[in-house]
């Protein structure tokens, strides 16, 4: 995913607004985690997140995409990035909270692989931690057969792309194709994006499994949904212990 434009992914999502949804996932976080200290975000593209979380938090991002990964590495330079895949990754250390958002848990797409990253995520939390996991579509909500067209125009960098999700039993298919306009010419790219369709009952059982407590947060940080996972410790109101 992105494989060919991580250095235009922020201007593809120009219109999201960080520090908005950064201040909500905080509260979030207070409201469960009031004494969280450490965030590993999974998934964290090109940083901007970690860049408001930062202020906050000792912060740590981790993403299957090294391109990423390298502009995540500029915005960010003193915040400690790994390079793993969500379904199977290993780190040293344990964090009070791990985010995954922007239903960036989707491209794992099958609930088996699903289900081994919510373990892989857990097994990094301290005792008494917290889960966040920003799904995406379910199999019913999903716009099938919908053609979208986004447009980003700067003067220096014009974009526009086009794509039509297909719905293929459990996955979400997209072809998106790319005009990349510069001063220099016009680039043609074309990118597929396949992501897996689960049900509210499986995001609940992969996160009941691994022993968390399960609430849902119908607007989440960006307007898709937020699952929240809590350690039955923290249900319980007990102190966070570092791991």
């Amino acid at each position: 995913m992105y494989t060919k434009t991580a250095r235009i992914y922020d201007d593809l999502y120009s219109f999201k607004d960080y520090p908005a949804m950064a201040r909500h996932l905080i509260e979030i976080i207070d409201t469960y985690h009031p004494g969280a200290e450490s965030v590993l975000e999974v998934a964290c593209g090109t940083g901007q997140f970690l860049r408001y979380l930062r202020q906050r938090f000792h912060v740590e991002g981790l993403d299957i995409n090294p391109d990423m990964l390298e502009v995540a590495a500029e915005y960010c330079p003193e915040i400690p990035l790994h390079h793993f895949d969500m379904v199977d990754f290993s780190i040293a250390h344990r964090f009070d909270v791990i985010a995954c958002l922007f239903s960036s848990i989707a491209y794992v797409k099958t609930v088996e692989r699903m289900q081994c990253a919510i373990v892989q995520m857990t097994r990094h939390l301290n005792t008494g931690g917290l889960l966040l996991v920003e799904p995406y579509f379910t199999p019913e909500t999903c716009w099938k057969d919908d053609l979208r067209l986004n447009v980003s125009d700067r003067p220096d960098l014009k974009i526009a792309w086009m794509y039509l999700t297909e719905v293929h039993g459990k996955l979400a298919v997209a072809d998106i194709h790319y005009l990349v306009g510069r001063s220099t010419g016009v680039e043609h790219l074309t990118e597929r994006h396949e992501l897996g369709l689960f049900t509210d009952t499986e995001y609940r059982d992969a996160m009941e499994r691994v022993g968390l407590n399960v609430s849902y947060d119908a607007t989440g940080v960006s307007g898709r949904g937020l699952y929240i996972g809590i350690s039955p410790l923290r249900a319980q109101g007990a102190g966070n212990t570092n791991g």
